[in-house]
This record gives C-alpha cells, sequence and structure tokens, in this order.
C-alpha cells in the first residue's frame, strides 16, 4: 500500500499514507470550489473527493449562464493508491502552489463541456473548528475543513457557447475538508433507528479588502422536528 508520499516525512500515523486512521467506510478526503461574478453572469461549481474504504474516486463540474442552460459532467472511477493522482477521465485537478493555485482542466469529451481554470487565492486558509457531530454513542461526523477565497481565470465551453473568465471579474471559494461524514446508503441491522436529521449552515464570507471568514452551524434536529421544513 506504499505511495510515492511515503517517502517524505508526513506521517500521522504508524500506517503507509494510503491507509487511512480509521476504518469507517465513510472516511473521506474532499475538494470543492464555486465560481462567480458580482452581476450573477454565471456560476460554476467543481468537486472532487476521494473515499478509500469504497475504494471510488469521483469528480464533478457544472456551470449555468444567466438565463440558460446548466450544464454538468460526472465522473467516477476506482480509487488510485497515489493520492496525488487526482484525474477521472478528462476531469483533472492540479495543485501547482499548495494553498495559492489550483488547475482544473476537463478536457473535450461527450457532455461537449469543458473548461481550463485556474484559482489564485485571495486569502489565507482559514482553518475551521474540528466539526464532531454524535448520533447517541456513534460518532457520525468527524471532520476538518479550511476555507479560502480567490479569483479564477480561463475558459469554459459548454453545448451553448463558452464564457472567457476574467480574473478581475470572477470571484470563488474553495472548501477543502477531510474526515468521517456519512454518504451513500444508511447502515443496515440491529435494533431499528429514526431517521437522521441534520441541520448544517455553513456561510464563507470574503470583503473586496481581502478579508474572509466562515460561520458554521450545526446540530442534530430532534424527532419531532424532523418533519418539518
Amino acid at each position: 500500500m506504499l505511495n510515492k508520499l511515503d517517502d517524505f516525512p508526513i506521517h500521522q500515523t504508524p500506517e503507509p499514507i494510503a491507509v487511512p486512521s480509521t476504518s469507517d467506510r465513510n472516511v473521506y478526503d474532499r475538494t470543492w470550489f464555486n465560481g462567480y461574478t458580482a452581476d450573477g453572469a454565471y456560476y460554476f461549481g467543481i468537486g472532487i473527493a476521494i473515499y478509500p474504504h469504497r475504494k471510488i474516486l469521483d469528480c464533478a463540474f457544472s456551470v449555468v449562464e444567466r438565463g440558460g442552460r446548466q450544464h454538468c459532467f460526472y465522473g467516477s472511477r476506482r480509487a488510485p493508491i497515489e493520492r496525488t493522482e487526482m484525474q477521472v477521465g478528462p476531469f483533472r485537478l492540479e495543485v501547482i502552489e499548495p494553498m495559492l493555485r489550483t488547475r482544473v482542466v476537463l478536457d473535450d469529451n461527450a457532455t461537449g463541456l469543458a473548461c481550463d481554470l485556474t484559482f489564485s487565492a485571495r486569502t489565507a486558509a482559514i482553518q475551521e473548528a474540528r466539526q464532531t457531530l454524535w448520533s447517541g454513542d456513534r460518532r457520525a461526523m468527524d471532520s476538518t475543513r479550511f476555507d479560502q477565497f480567490g479569483r479564477w481565470s480561463g475558459v469554459i465551453s459548454h453545448p451553448d457557447g463558452g464564457i472567457k473568465v476574467d480574473d478581475r471579474t470572477c470571484y470563488g471559494t474553495k472548501d477543502r475538508s477531510w474526515g468521517v461524514r456519512n454518504v451513500g446508503e444508511r447502515d443496515v441491522g440491529g435494533a431499528p433507528m429514526p431517521p437522521p436529521s441534520v441541520f448544517f449552515l455553513w456561510v464563507p464570507r470574503g470583503e473586496q479588502d481581502g478579508s474572509g471568514a466562515s460561520t458554521m452551524m450545526r446540530g442534530l434536529r430532534r424527532a419531532r422536528d424532523a418533519g418539518r421544513a
């Protein structure tokens, strides 16, 4: 289970880097971005995540222009042992400079959606408090996240046209998180449990002067309130 990162002094457990410190099948490591203009001309979202115990690496890219259709690309593959291998078919994410510049490329494919975009940070990374959520005596979520605000440059093409992304007008948010978080099918077996219900509010705020902050509130909803909006 060795990979290239095992040659660096970065180990946090006695196991190789590719072996998570927990056997929880919901362990994950994810990168998420959005991009938008102040006038709402367009919006795009990007995500890539690895689920080591589920043996899956998946990704998505989606864009919509004001008054137009939404275009999406989704990809999935078996998770590679090399954690630096962040490519799913025509989609790939490249960390050019850690916490400073990231490139996202979606090559030509059957969906007609493609891009070559670079995210450049304009704030330092903001580490949030560790997020731990319990369901009775079981830890349902245990994760760490950092946020970063930046600008985008590059191009997007889709079946209805294209967008030249200008870093003078296109802002973005970066969300990096890892740990354990419920995903996929529910656990089965054992005594019946009430359906889960979670309140989660995440509010990243970036200012024109380059400052930024992130507010996050979370909690389990009471069973009697679970059916309310």
